[in-house]
């Protein structure tokens, strides 16, 4: 279960209301070796360098949070797949974690469940975080005001690719979006899986558009997906309407069965009747 730009900006709203001026007085790292070695986790010796900071900003975009520290410092950090991000006033409520942070009178524990990045690095060194680079961009971001109809069409067109890859990773023209989100967008879209960009019509973008700009919005309102905990532990309440929930279910609107099929690096269901 990845966690996409909705629920990446919950968790930084939250976590800029409740760490916003606290400092670091300690941290400890556990079971956190092969993250370590694999580079998602900043060595322990990086890791000092957060003790004694004050948090002075905590931002989002796309699928990575930035905590922005003093003395120009950050701890970039990006639980895409799946990771938890928690908020402690005692430690006997702790779970377990790969970092936990002291705050002087709370504790935030982060438990990366796949890939993931907590990465404590300088300003003039964030670019080199391949997360950082990719979602602090010029890339197109749904939640923020330069998302346009105009600024959309104008980048899909300029990129005539699967719709899968226009949506999600590397080519995408969009940051924040991931297979469980892309899913939804098509199926509100009426787009099939299969469709290039290129051969779309203008009301096909424009139902893409809207599909982008209503999925956010109601997974925003809803807290998260719900699979998604929150910084306090509470869980989103935003059912998909395709995804793997769908499993030997059927259509809601045309009453066929949904397929599945391995596409662009994962699965995606849909429904071949309603989606062209």
């Amino acid at each position: 279960m990845s966690l996409e730009c909705p629920e990446i900006y919950i968790l930084a709203n939250q976590m800029s209301k409740e760490l916003t001026g606290k400092i670091i007085v300690n941290y400890e790292v556990q079971n956190s070796q092969q993250f370590q070695q694999k580079g998602f986790i900043s060595a322990n010796q990086v890791l000092n360098y957060m003790i004694g900071r004050k948090i002075l900003l905590v931002t989002s975009r796309g699928n990575t949070i930035v905590v922005k520290l003093d003395n120009s410092w950050n701890i970039v950090l990006a639980p895409e797949y799946g990771g938890i991000i928690s908020l402690h006033t005692s430690q006997t409520t702790l779970s377990k974690f790969h970092l936990k942070m002291d705050l002087q009178d709370v504790f935030l524990t982060i438990n990366l469940t796949g890939m993931g990045c907590i990465q404590v690095v300088e300003d003039s060194f964030l670019k080199t975080v391949y997360l950082y680079n990719r979602d602090f961009s010029q890339i197109l971001n749904p939640l923020e005001p330069s998302f346009t109809f105009e600024c959309f069409i104008k980048q899909l067109d300029n990129k005539k690719q699967n719709i899968k890859a226009a949506l999600v990773g590397k080519t995408a023209v969009i940051v924040g979006v991931s297979n469980s989100a892309f899913q939804d967008i098509i199926y509100r879209a009426k787009i099939s899986p299969k469709r290039n960009t290129g051969m779309l019509t203008l009301e096909e973008k424009q139902g893409l558009y809207v599909a982008i700009v209503q999925l956010i919005k109601e997974r925003l309102e809803a807290g998260g997906k719900s699979q998604f905990v929150d910084l306090y532990g509470k869980s989103g309440l935003y059912v998909a309407m395709m995804g793997s929930n769908k499993k030997d279910h059927f259509c809601s609107v045309c009453g066929c069965q949904i397929e599945k099929v391995s596409h662009g690096g994962g699965c995606v269901y849909f429904c071949s009747s309603c989606q062209k």
